[in-house]
């Protein structure tokens, strides 16, 4: 019994050497830059988006000529227009990203091997990758997302101890696998969902400054798999963590929807209206949301009286040409759920 206790503490000192070792590896940044990006990225989840933008100046007036500060500032604008769904700040965010671009490949002038440069010109490429892809701009959406990923590739080939790489490599692979399999005529294209999943979960024990930003990843892609429960179990912890945060919420709602709770759904629905109703300089893109995830849940109650009055409040609304494009399949969603429920009106 004893020699067991002995090899298990042994075992228990080895292994937090060797947790020692490996977080040792990892490349360090200047403590004061690390505690105002980890705080920055705190901040875009509490939806305080000033202060995290305050959080990249502090950045930026200390280290001007480090890609970091710039990096999170994109990001922070880049979150700020996610969660109102407006681009109004697109001319400042593109310049972000193309200034951290500029400052990573400054520092990899004289240093090819730099890390850190390497991982914020990479996040940079893919933020304006994502924003495009929003737009449904995919063109340059694949361009920029193509070239931010294979910066996370050609890092990982060389052994990067960074694990938020593994960020950009495991969403790239789980949605073109996923995306793949939904074009019959591209043959040949390897299966890598479970392997960017493994990677984004690994993403979510070992991230350094990715951890949050992957468990949104990861409950859309639970939810396109079917893994709905799991979807709501990581929503759900995140709410908790984050409760002001819209994107967990929309999560929530959603995972609850595909599991029949359609009650439950309807509610967090419901608080996100009351939400984003509440929005300044509102587009209203969240708001037709947010309504007809509503219309689609009170349907399914039975409550189709309810439901119709928020498809037709849907029409109330002063929309511009471009947020009404991205609408059109929400439109027509409320439109055939009219026409379903028995009710005439409305039409595109």
């Amino acid at each position: 019994m004893k020699q067991k206790t002995n090899l298990l503490r042994l075992s228990c000192v080895l292994f937090f050497l060797f947790a020692l070792g490996a977080q040792a590896s990892v490349p360090s940044l200047p403590a004061d830059m690390h505690g105002w990006l980890v705080q920055g990225v705190e901040l875009v989840f509490r939806e305080e988006f000033r202060n995290a933008e305050e959080e990249a100046r502090k950045i930026l007036r200390a280290y001007p000529e480090h890609p970091a500060g710039y990096f999170l500032m994109a990001a922070v604008l880049e979150a700020r227009m996610l969660r109102f769904q407006n681009n109004r700040r697109e001319a400042e965010f593109f310049r972000y990203c193309d200034q951290a671009i500029e400052k990573a490949e400054a520092i990899l002038a004289t240093n090819p091997r730099d890390q850190w440069a390497r991982f914020f010109m990479g996040g940079a490429h893919g933020y304006k990758g994502t924003y495009e892809a929003r737009y449904e701009r995919y063109i340059t959406a694949f361009r920029f997302g193509w070239a931010g990923v294979s910066v996370f590739m050609a890092m990982s080939r060389e052994g990067s101890t960074i694990p938020d790489i593994n960020f950009g490599i495991g969403t790239y692979h789980y949605w073109r696998s996923a995306l793949t399999r939904l074009l019959w005529w591209m043959p040949g294209v390897p299966d890598r969902r479970n392997e960017g999943i493994q990677m984004l979960r690994g993403v979510l024990n070992n991230g350094i400054y990715t951890r949050t930003a992957t468990s949104m990843v990861l409950i859309d892609i639970y939810n396109n798999e079917k893994r709905h429960q799991e979807a709501l179990t990581l929503a759900n912890e995140m709410a908790r963590r984050y409760p002001r945060a819209l994107v967990f919420q929309w999560g929530r709602a959603k995972s609850l929807e595909n599991l029949n709770r359609h009650d439950e759904a309807a509610t967090v629905y419901g608080q996100i209206l009351t939400r984003v109703e509440a929005d300044p300089s509102n587009t209203f893109f969240n708001s037709v949301q947010a309504r007809m995830g509503l219309a689609r849940n009170l349907a399914a109650l039975g409550r189709n009286a309810e439901a119709l009055e928020h498809i037709a409040a849907m029409d109330n609304y002063t929309l511009s040409r471009d947020t009404r494009r991205r609408l059109d399949s929400v439109f027509s969603e409320a439109n055939t759920l009219r026409r379903r429920l028995g009710r005439r009106g409305g039409g595109d």
